[in-house]
């Protein structure tokens, strides 16, 4: 998938980004079909569980927002205002996907893998504050993951593969450790790369014009 060039306004964001997104919107359904069979069914090794447990906690929201701080507190003290203003738009866009995570959290009430009714959307109606029981869908981890890894494999594409990476296995982990449905990683990664993308698109501020 091409990128494109550092300073080119015409096409802010690969062409066929918007034909993943609906391709990931389709497969929904099927997954939340599929989840009652595929997520319980999991039974990883230990040795496994204990290696998604550290890989999730790149899915944190205040460590992915921490990347961007670290790099406006690098702009401020190189003088570079273009990364400070670049590492600013980027935390304020996973911090925004994470919201509006939470506002399809509060409004779905699905029950996590482990919870009673375990998948039910509306579990309980409203749910508001939802519990933890019932913020299984979307997932947030997924979410801020992927929102970072856009950012980043735009500015450093060199490393676009192992953000990706990196990124999925955070969606992957949340299944395993038995947090989230697969459609619910699912959703997160919808979340996070739809922000990512419409803010990389929208605002000058978040591309990267400098070496």
């Amino acid at each position: 998938m091409p990128l494109p060039n550092r300073g080119s306004e015409k096409r802010a964001v690969p062409s066929g980004s918007g034909v993943l997104l609906i391709v990931g919107l389709s497969m929904l359904p099927v997954l939340v079909w599929l989840d009652s069979s595929s997520a319980l069914s999991i039974q990883p090794i230990q040795t496994i569980v204990t290696f998604m447990a550290w890989i999730t906690w790149l899915g944190y929201g205040g460590f992915d927002i921490g990347i961007f701080v670290a790099l406006m507190v690098a702009g401020l003290c190189a003088g570079r205002r273009e990364l400070t203003r670049r590492g600013f738009v980027a935390a304020l866009t996973v911090l925004g996907a994470g919201l509006l995570g939470q506002i399809v959290k509060n409004v779905v009430c699905r029950a996590r893998p482990n919870a009673p009714l375990a998948g039910t959307f509306f579990a309980e109606f409203p749910c508001f504050p939802a519990k933890h029981a019932l913020s299984s869908f979307p997932s947030g981890h997924a979410a801020a993951a992927f929102a970072t890894a856009i950012f980043l494999s735009f500015w450093y594409p060199s490393g676009r593969w192992l953000f990706f990476t990196l990124a999925t296995l955070v969606a992957i982990s949340r299944v395993v450790l038995g947090a989230h449905f697969p459609s619910d990683s699912l959703g997160g990664v919808l979340i996070g790369s739809a922000s990512a993308l419409f803010v990389y698109a929208r605002i000058p501020a978040a591309r990267r014009t400098t070496p």
